[in-house]
């Protein structure tokens, strides 16, 4: 244990009206932006509980402000829900002293929640009650959020999930060539070059008015859902740092790249990275079972092509930081990030020969909703979809 952490951690501790002092702490490792501790706070009777204590990376949010504002937001819009099933909550940060869901001290920003008992997050996943649990979850999360008026939302990190911008920046990256790592990734750079058309589609239908923009979570990996360590029910849905304004494909894409996959994001074998068609039909069933009702047609049509769109998106962003000196995503080894953008690619390229199939899957559970041709109907009157 770090004393210098736990000192921290305890001086965070006194913005909140918490029952007891920090004793002790377990660093969370499993994610690339934030550092995140599982604290244990001891109370006067020498019982504990467990808070999640977790510091927003600035350097990738530049407002944290707004992030924060983002998950109040939807937090009380979910909170205000008195006709629909809410079977699967968000995080829920504490407020602190002042009020504010957040704290801002000389050690950053920081935030805390409750630990979630009895809960497991997965990193891989055979099971297929678990990736219907996952994709009910991000589903409902979707469906729930479905009337709340986008312009309550910030726009966190602008032209997050905007593709073209992405292979635009990436280009412009290796043009560049800051730290001299252009040479050796010429074969990956081409995979972009022939795939740029594919990957502006989303971006290109919703700049025409063909798709509409949803309160999206952005981050749809199933590690980001708690879910009940003897059922595997979804609990909550958290890592909210990117809720905004989006389309709709590209979470449901997210959640097909890493919760569809028959490799771990950055697998060095590229020989075992695939896309899974069983695990996508599990997740997909479950995705539009809880989401059915307000999707649009064009919107049920884009899923598939999502997951190919969001993949040659994140293998772009991953490689574009190998080439910018490993400044955006954390790394754990030398090379770690051309490691995940190769595993990407490969994933891509894996999609892109089995999209058909894919698109078939999703229409077995979209064309008989029973609310699909009204859908339809009011995409057109709306979005004038022809």
């Amino acid at each position: 244990m770090d004393i210098e952490i736990l000192n921290m951690l305890k001086k965070v501790s006194e913005y909140y009206d918490l029952d007891g002092t920090v004793a002790d702490y377990i660093r969370c490792d499993n994610g690339h932006i934030n550092d995140t501790y599982k604290v244990k706070i001891v109370k006067a009777d020498s019982e504990y509980e467990y808070y999640i204590f977790q510091k927003i990376n600035d350097y990738v949010f530049k407002e944290p402000e707004k992030v924060m504002h983002n998950i109040k937001v939807i937090s009380l819009h979910l909170k205000s829900k008195k006709d629909k099933k809410c079977d699967c909550k968000i995080i829920d940060y504490l407020d602190n002293k002042n009020g504010s869901n957040y704290t801002h001290c000389e050690f950053g920003y920081w935030r805390v929640s409750p630990y979630v008992k009895n809960s497991v997050t997965f990193e891989t996943v055979e099971n297929p009650k678990i990736l219907r649990s996952a994709g009910y979850a991000f589903g409902r999360f979707q469906w729930l959020l479905s009337d709340l008026p986008m312009d309550e939302l910030y726009e966190t990190i602008p032209n997050f999930h905007n593709t073209k911008k992405r292979l635009n920046d990436l280009f412009e990256i290796v043009a560049l060539d800051p730290v001299g790592r252009a040479k050796e990734v010429e074969a990956d750079i081409k995979f972009f070059e022939n795939n740029r058309e594919i990957a502006s589609k989303l971006i290109d239908m919703q700049e025409s008015g063909l798709l509409p923009l949803r309160v999206t979570h952005n981050d749809t990996k199933y590690n980001n859902i708690l879910m009940d360590k003897d059922t595997c029910k979804p609990l909550c849905v958290i890592d909210l740092d990117t809720v905004m304004p989006g389309l709709s494909a590209y979470d449901f894409g997210d959640a097909i790249r890493f919760a569809a996959s028959t490799a771990v994001e950055d697998e060095t074998d590229l020989s075992k990275v695939a896309l899974d068609l069983e695990k996508f039909e599990e997740f997909t069933k479950g995705f539009i079972s809880a989401s059915k009702g307000f999707l649009t047609k064009n919107e049920l049509d884009t899923l598939a092509l999502g997951a190919i769109v969001i993949t040659i998106e994140l293998a772009s962003r991953f490689l574009a930081d190998h080439l910018n000196g490993d400044k955006y995503f954390r790394i754990h080894r030398p090379n770690h990030n051309l490691e995940r953008a190769r595993c990407q690619i490969k994933l891509a390229s894996d999609m892109i020969d089995k999209y058909d199939k894919m698109c078939n899957i999703v229409k077995r559970y979209s064309w008989h909703m029973p609310q699909y041709a009204k859908n339809v109907r009011y995409a057109r009157l709306r979005y004038k979809v022809n």
